[in-house]
């Protein structure tokens, strides 16, 4: 049974001697017919309700653990998070097999490379799915989501509505967690994407060695030989130190991108607060380089290596540059990344989600570039804090980095969670060696005050929270949203 169940070939109906009515790893949605999944997650321990399960009419019981009773309806595997993902599969009939297919993974980025491409797609008349951490889409129907990518079940059942739904292509962040846990197993992706990797999610890995193989699957995972028209590509971040180790022992056609190296390279690239412009070395007709000119609302050197990361996605999935081109100087910039709000006192506010050392010190260094080219002599005042039960190692280094690139830094709190908002700020203080900051914990008051501090042509950089409309406090989620306080001074 459980090499059977293992296998992705597996016919659910077929496998049992009653018919599949669904499947759960919550035994509290247990109904007669089911099947449960007993997961041992960080909080609970899903083998402590195996019996309610039973109790409650599952017909089927799946553990790689101890669940402390014995009944025929319980198999033992030997890795209960695979099977789970691989009857999901065969549940909702592996849905992946009949959808384009891609993943983008990496420490920033993620959100605004799969939302480019689904733009780009919906815009050339395509019918997409979008999965990520500001919402899932099908079309332009928006799903509430909770996590960055869902577990198996709810994953394979999102796929199979997309499908029925006459979806063709699906974008989808990938987070390190899902690949970890398995959620994604069994996915057919056609194409991934690797954006970058720093220091993030070291409390659930246990090193950046652990966190890199994470994300490494991914890539692994690929296929030599595509089924759906489009050859297997994994797509990767030439400047980044770790981009091509992520898809050394890809199967699929490895494509580089970035600022010098690549076979998406750009060049001459020219930008202020509105918008930048550059242009790109491309492959052309299988091995002549040609150029192309990329013009867009987006600002910023990270957000090039985005766009060049979602055209090397685009061309793989057959879309054209001139299309290609055409529409990223339409899109957007994302809720929450590095969105640009004028004040009336001539100042500006930057919002953005940076919430990793690497992230902010990446928008820091945007706006001061982007001053710089434009002759402006603004000070950054820069309001962050950190989110509570989770990576503390970051903490101190962040508040090392806001300080040293900042002309003002603001700490404030951020989602505390269960810590205490003045805990987290003592360890963010302690990464700090100059005087140039101070401390206030309302995050309404912090951003008050620094709007308060800035004049004509300064910069206010809230970083941290980005498109998040609540602050998480013991277990509770209140309003608040860093564009509404800010947009109180415009």
């Amino acid at each position: 049974m459980t090499a059977y169940l293992e296998n992705e070939a597996v016919d659910i109906q077929r496998t049992f001697d009653f018919t599949v009515n669904k499947l759960c790893s919550n035994s509290e949605e247990v109904e007669q017919n089911d099947i449960f999944f007993a997961i041992k997650g960080a909080n609970r321990d899903g083998n402590k309700f195996v019996a309610d399960a039973l109790e409650r009419g599952a017909n089927a019981v799946f553990t790689d653990g101890e669940p402390g009773l014995t009944d025929s309806r319980i198999y033992r595997v030997s890795d209960v998070r695979k099977t789970m993902a691989t009857l999901s599969g065969a549940f909702y009939g592996f849905p992946s097999k009949n959808l384009k297919m891609v993943g983008v993974t990496g420490t920033n980025g993620k959100t605004t490379i799969t939302s480019i491409i689904n733009y780009v797609l919906q815009r050339a008349g395509k019918k997409t799915g979008l999965i990520g951490t500001n919402g899932n889409y099908i079309n332009k129907r928006f799903i509430k989501t909770v996590y960055t990518t869902p577990d198996a079940i709810v994953l394979n059942g999102l796929l199979k509505e997309m499908a029925d739904e006459q979806v063709e292509y699906v974008v989808m962040e990938v987070s390190s967690h899902s690949l970890s846990l398995k959620r994604v197993y069994g996915i057919e992706f056609d194409a991934a994407v690797f954006t970058n990797l720093t220091p993030e999610h070291l409390d659930f890995h246990r090193d950046m060695n652990e966190y890199f193989t994470s994300k490494k699957m991914l890539f692994d995972s690929l296929g030599r030989i595509g089924t759906k028209g489009i050859t297997p590509a994994a797509i990767y971040n030439c400047n980044d130190e770790f981009g091509a180790r992520m898809v050394s022992n890809s199967p699929a056609e490895r494509i580089a991108y970035g600022f010098g190296c690549g076979t998406y390279t750009a060049k001459d690239l020219d930008m202020n607060f509105r918008g930048m412009k550059f242009s790109v070395l491309v492959p052309h007709n299988g091995e002549a380089i040609d150029k192309i000119s990329v013009k867009t609302r987006l600002t910023g050197k990270f957000n090039v290596h985005n766009i060049l990361a979602a055209i090397a996605a685009l061309k793989v999935l057959g879309m054209k540059y001139s299309e290609i081109t055409e529409y990223i100087s339409e899109f957007e910039p994302v809720d929450g990344r590095f969105n640009l709000i004028k004040l009336a006192n001539g100042a500006q506010a930057v919002i953005d989600y940076s919430h990793t050392p690497d992230s902010l010190q990446k928008a820091i260094e945007a706006i001061r570039e982007i001053l710089d080219e434009n002759n402006a002599g603004g000070r950054i005042i820069t309001v962050f804090g950190c989110g509570g039960n989770r990576d503390k190692a970051k903490r101190p280094l962040m508040g090392a980095i806001a300080a040293k690139l900042s002309s003002e830094v603001i700490i404030t709190s951020d989602n505390p969670r269960y810590e205490e908002p003045l805990s987290i700020i003592e360890d963010i203080k302690s990464g700090i060696t100059s005087d140039n900051y101070s401390v206030e914990e309302n995050r309404e008051l912090a951003i008050q005050k620094a709007a308060e501090l800035s004049k004509k042509g300064d910069v206010i950089l809230i970083a941290g929270k980005g498109h998040e409309t609540y602050q998480e406090i013991k277990g509770t989620r209140f309003h608040l949203s860093d564009k509404e306080i800010v947009e109180r001074y415009c």
